[in-house]
């Protein structure tokens, strides 16, 4: 647990380091914010995982779209997410959009 605590807090570090060097809205922050929000989930904060999620997932679609696998990788997390809060419907529902878009992207 004291791993993942401290992998949370580097990661809020890298975040505010992201966000100056590349502003609000960089694809840079989105891997930093799909870990960090990652680095809840695994703490137990499945709220604060799906928020930050939601973020990241918002800085993919404008610059991957939203049928990339980056995009649905953070769908399957953010699936996960909602499993976590006890919201079983939403997340099959996102399990089953990430399944789709990455047997597109790989067949």
């Amino acid at each position: 647990l004291g791993d993942m605590v401290r992998k949370r807090n580097l990661l809020h570090r890298a975040l505010a380091i992201d966000m100056q060097n590349h502003g609000p809205d960089h694809p840079e922050l989105a891997s930093t914010i799909t870990h960090l929000g990652n680095a809840y989930g695994a703490l137990g904060d499945a709220a604060k995982q799906r928020d930050l999620l939601l973020r990241a997932l918002k800085i993919e679609e404008r610059a991957y779209g939203p049928d990339s696998k980056t995009f649905a990788l953070t769908i399957a997390n953010l699936g996960n997410a909602y499993g976590a809060l006890g919201d079983a419907k939403k997340q099959r529902e996102l399990l089953q959009r990430a399944l789709a878009i990455l047997e597109r992207e790989f067949g």
